[in-house]
């Protein structure tokens, strides 16, 4: 059986992560994928090198949101290379990229300037705060626009002397915002089946960060107005927090129900008989009880190890779980029987560990990594594909229009 997106044309002009993760993603999925870099590539490949300390050869965390796409370095402030950019429009299904507007309104390849002359065109944008208000035109990383402005950062800092924001790493705002986008091609796609017609998909990334603040953003409103950051216990659930264990790990369990499990949890904690000398009958009398009922599960849970706790846990039914850490995925046994990260080979050859698209068909399984790519490795490919010639493909390398 093929893959769900086999025979859509995908052309990608965008840099870094989000809009990129758009293009991973329909590609695993089946889709051919045509990235259009400037000269040198992408900007993200020589900030991903830093991130590893490795040469062009070997950049895992450019691939990880690349692998399986086609390469062109295209010039598209040269005449020659809009009009190949115009021919692989010609073919493609879907337009994905994070220009900023104001640069796509100057070379005229906006949304506007397109969408009469290729209408089944899927024109996905994705920008830092979105088209209206006063930062429509704002430049845009995951860093300020995600984790920043929506109140992530601030509200979820426990700020006290010595304490600061995390350092937000591995662009995890701009994978979200990414694969929301995704979801939207993916509606204007099957829209485009019914109607006959493309259309715009866009998003942004502050409008990611406000979507999974949802809960916390209600909370904070008024009147409830919920202090953030939380107090460790503080009218809050002991039985759905962190605690450390005996070998220095932290682990947490999460309780919701009450009557169902909060019996189990205080007994195998052998705390029954302090919480019920507390007055504590249910998730009510809990809460407001926090601060007293917090530091019997503390002190309770520093008696035995983390594997002995997930053991005790997992036999009365309790969800529960270690913290981990993230090198500790590549290791876990439920990550790799369900192919969430798979091995593959960089362009020297090493091979290497990467995350696999999120995404899961009965018919398909776990979708398989593609191959990494140099910069514009498949230009003269592409070109013969549209119609070039050898002699119009070195006229272009000479003129500065192929890179």
């Amino acid at each position: 059986m093929g893959k769900p997106l086999d025979g859509v044309k995908v052309v990608e002009l965008a840099t870094y992560v989000a809009a990129p993760v758009v293009g991973r993603m329909l590609r695993d999925l089946g889709a051919e994928v045509v990235k259009i870099e400037g000269r040198g590539g992408d900007a993200w490949r020589m900030t991903a090198m830093g991130m590893t300390g490795t040469g062009d050869d070997e950049n895992p965390a450019f691939d990880i949101f690349n692998a399986g796409k086609k390469s062109i370095c295209l010039n598209l402030k040269a005449e020659q290379g809009k009009e190949v950019f115009f021919k692989l429009l010609e073919q493609a299904d879907v337009l994905v990229t994070n220009t900023r507007h104001q640069s796509l309104v100057k070379l005229g390849v906006d949304y506007d300037s397109l969408k009469d002359r290729f209408p089944r065109l899927i024109y996905a944008t994705l920008t830092g705060y979105g088209y209206e208000g006063p930062d429509c035109d704002a430049p845009g990383f995951d860093n300020v626009a995600f984790w920043s402005r929506p109140g992530i950062l601030a509200d979820l800092m426990i700020d006290a002397p010595g304490n600061y924001p995390m350092n937000t790493r591995g662009a995890m705002g701009d994978v979200t915002s990414g694969s929301i986008l995704f979801g939207g091609v993916m509606t204007a796609l099957y829209q485009r089946e019914r109607t006959g017609r493309g259309d715009l998909v866009t998003m942004s990334l502050y409008n990611a960060g406000i979507w999974v603040s949802g809960g916390c953003l209600m909370m904070a409103e008024k009147p409830y107005s919920y202090p953030f950051p939380a107090p460790r216990f503080g009218n809050s659930n002991p039985m759905n927090l962190p605690y450390r264990c005996a070998d220095g790990q932290w682990m947490r369990c999460t309780v919701f129900e009450y009557e169902r499990y909060a019996d189990k949890l205080f007994n195998a904690l052998g705390i029954a008989g302090e919480i019920a000398a507390l007055g504590i009958t249910d998730m009510n009398s809990l809460m407001a009880g926090s601060e007293q009922a917090g530091p019997l599960l503390e002190r309770a849970f520093a008696a035995k190890t983390v594997d002995e706790w997930i053991g005790i846990f997992k036999a009365l039914d309790i969800v529960c779980g270690r913290l981990s850490h993230f090198a500790d995925v590549f290791e876990d046994e439920q990550a790799l029987a369900n192919g969430y990260v798979q091995s593959y080979h960089c362009l020297n050859g090493a091979r290497r560990m990467i995350t696999t698209a999120p995404v899961r068909l009965g018919s398909q399984g776990a979708l398989a990594v593609g191959e990494p790519f140099a910069p514009g490795q498949h230009g003269e490919e592409i070109l013969r594909g549209l119609g070039y010639s050898e002699e119009e493909t070195a006229e272009m390398k000479a003129s500065g229009a192929l890179y």
